[in-house]
C-alpha cells in the first residue's frame, strides 16, 4: 500500500479544515456523486473550503476518523478508500460509511478531488432506517 500520497493526506486530514486547506491549490475543485445537493464541482478554494467548513460544523463533529483500506498512486495522481466515521450533529448518532476519493495533484497542490460513498447508505441513516434497507427488497428475488 502507498503511503503518504495526496488522498492519503487529505483523507488524514479530515475534520481539520485549516490541515486540510493547506493542500489545495488555489484552483481546486471538488466533485461529490450527482444525487447529492451540492455543486458538481465546487470551484475554487474557497468554495471547497466552505464546503469542508460546512461538513465539519453543520454536519459532522470534527472528532472524525479514517480508517484507510487501499491508497494508491504518487503526486500527481492517487486514491484513498477508507472508512469514515463520526458523529453526526444532525441524528445525534455515530455514522460510519465507506468512501473513496480520487486525487489530482500539481505544484500549487490539490487540484481535483472526486468523492464517492455509498449515498444509499447516508440516506438511510438520516432516515434513521438500517444499512441496506432500500434494496431488501431485491434480496427476496434475488434467490
Amino acid at each position: 500500500m502507498a503511503s503518504n500520497t495526496p488522498a492519503g493526506q487529505l483523507v488524514r486530514a479530515f475534520g481539520n479544515v485549516a490541515a486540510m486547506s493547506a493542500l489545495y491549490a488555489p484552483d481546486v475543485e471538488w466533485s461529490l456523486s450527482a444525487s447529492l445537493p451540492f455543486p458538481r464541482p465546487m470551484l475554487g478554494k474557497e468554495a471547497v473550503v466552505a464546503f469542508n467548513t460546512a461538513v465539519w460544523t453543520v454536519h459532522f463533529r470534527p472528532d472524525c476518523t479514517v480508517e484507510i483500506l487501499d491508497e494508491v498512486g504518487d503526486a500527481a495522481s492517487s486514491a484513498a478508500r477508507f472508512i469514515y466515521r463520526a458523529h453526526s450533529k444532525i441524528t445525534d448518532k455515530p455514522y460510519e460509511n465507506e468512501y473513496t476519493v480520487f486525487v489530482r495533484s500539481g505544484p500549487t497542490g490539490i487540484t481535483h478531488v472526486f468523492e464517492a460513498l455509498d449515498t444509499a447508505l447516508i440516506c438511510e441513516f438520516l432516515q434513521g432506517q438500517p444499512a441496506g434497507s432500500s434494496f431488501a427488497f431485491l434480496s427476496d428475488k434475488a434467490g
